[in-house]
């Protein structure tokens, strides 16, 4: 993953922070999130959807 983000939710303040990734998932898109390293958006892709999740409180935000 090449995009670098705020690894500390805005919420809890907690470091288990994941991105989430939007677009159609193929298989490796579907490895990934069953092994908790991205969460799947869906498949619309949207201008301002939010792009970071929390895995301990379930929160989601925009870097914007």
């Amino acid at each position: 993953m090449s995009k670098t983000f705020n690894k500390q939710c805005p919420e809890c303040k907690s470091k288990s922070v994941i991105p989430i990734k939007y677009g159609m998932p193929g298989t490796e898109m579907q490895q990934d999130e069953y092994e908790g390293r991205i969460k799947l958006g869906g498949c619309g892709i949207k201008e301002d959807q939010n792009d970071r999740y929390c895995k301990d409180c379930k929160y989601e935000w925009s870097k914007d």
